[in-house]
């Protein structure tokens, strides 16, 4: 995506300060962050295509989400997120004047299985750019300790949590992330995790931007069901 224009940066905080759970008291509890989840889907409310990167964010909607990832503490997605799509879950598209001094939030990946590729944007970029962070990966407790000594050394932080029936406990995850200092945290998916976070009735804002397009049958959908595999 090209350089975005004042009008768009404009649009985009114009937005958020519309939003009353964003711009007064946090919600965290002693318990948990304050939660909102986003993502972008089409008209028939398709969120990517299996196994590859689907592009529904415009200029606006990206430029809304940046501003909103600099308004958290931590970003989370879903391993297959992460090696679909390499995401760097950094703030990139606001104003020139703030691209030297935004905060950019943690990276957090829910990854059962330690999954995480070594050579991941998440993993490197960090190595070079003092100003972003290494991510916390959450992690059950039957990963592959080798594995996690890998992510260590590179200087990841590994989180250990519960499981239940292969899949991360979200109660948990929240518990330790609010214990890890994260009181506003960002959830953008993947489909599997969108789908957890709903059903565990622990989100404190939805936001949804829908693209004017049509994926078909062939797409993912925000909510599948029933959700049996890991994250």
């Amino acid at each position: 995506m090209g350089k975005l224009s004042n009008t768009v940066f404009s649009h985009a905080e114009e937005f958020v300060q519309q939003v009353p759970l964003l711009v007064t008291s946090s919600h965290a509890t002693i318990n948990r962050p304050a939660i909102t989840l986003t993502f972008a889907q089409s008209l028939d409310g398709k969120i990517s295509l299996p196994g590859q990167q689907l592009l529904l964010s415009g200029a606006e909607s990206m430029a809304m989400t940046h501003r909103l990832r600099s308004m958290h503490d931590g970003i989370l997605v879903g391993i297959d997120t992460v090696i679909c799509d390499d995401p760097q879950l950094c703030v990139r598209h606001v104003p020139a004047s703030e691209l030297t001094s935004v905060a950019h939030p943690q990276p957090i990946v829910l990854d059962s299985q330690l999954r995480i590729p070594l050579t991941a944007r998440l993993l490197v970029g960090p190595q070079t750019n003092s100003r972003l962070k290494m991510p916390f990966i959450v992690t059950g407790p039957d990963h592959d300790p080798a594995r996690r000594a890998q992510l260590e050394q590179m200087g990841a932080r590994v989180v250990v949590v519960a499981c239940d029936a292969g899949r991360l406990c979200l109660g948990a995850v929240v518990r330790e992330l609010r214990q890890l200092g994260i009181m506003r945290l960002m959830v953008e998916g993947g489909a599997r995790v969108i789908q957890a976070f709903l059903e565990s009735q622990i989100v404190d804002l939805l936001i949804i931007t829908i693209a004017p397009v049509l994926v078909g049958s062939s797409g993912v959908a925000a909510a599948l069901s029933p959700l049996s595999a890991p994250i």
